[in-house]
């Protein structure tokens, strides 16, 4: 009788190990099959939210360069995701960001979205993906601080057409 209480504990322990790993097992399929879904539904979201944040931008800007001298307009902006950057030079503001999945957008070929320009272009099994705003034909870019050539995080902004003709993006002081 004794043999056989013991034999019971033991298929108990043996049963509770199985059952444990064939949840570890499960619990690993799910998350394997599913974080690549979760992570492309990131990504999509992060390229949405910066093209927000650039037809604000390009709102602003109009708007100051439209109003004329003396114009401006604050704005708060929040990057978290990729490259975001003004050239002043060129008069182009762009964000850039690296993706494993296309997202939706052909490589190679030009979206224009209004003023906003989507471009992708494949990088190994990877995808840059950039969207940009180009004003070298019609409004001047200044920055009034040079910190602000690589934006990363949240900014308090302020847009300020001079009385030349350029609009100035700043950092609010």
């Amino acid at each position: 009788m004794e043999n056989f209480l013991k034999s019971k504990k033991g298929d108990l322990w043996i049963s509770a190990a199985l059952y444990t790993a064939l949840g570890v097992i499960l619990v690993t399929l799910i998350l394997s099959v599913g974080m690549p879904f979760v992570n492309k539904l990131k990504e999509r979201n992060t390229v949405l939210q910066t093209k927000n944040v650039l037809y604000e931008f390009d709102a602003a800007i109009r708007e100051v360069f439209g109003e004329g001298f003396g114009s401006r307009r604050p704005l708060f902006v929040d990057i978290g995701e990729g490259d975001f950057t003004i050239n002043d030079v060129t008069d182009r503001i762009e964000w850039s960001f690296i993706s494993e999945e296309k997202l939706g957008i052909e490589p190679g070929v030009e979206i224009k979205e209004g003023n906003l320009k989507i471009f992708s272009e494949q990088l190994g099994q990877g995808y840059r993906i950039k969207l940009y705003l180009d004003y070298k034909d019609n409004i001047n870019i200044e920055l009034g601080n040079v910190n602000l050539k690589i934006l990363s995080g949240k900014y308090n902004l302020v847009f300020e057409h001079q009385d030349n003709g350029i609009v100035e993006i700043r950092e609010s002081s």
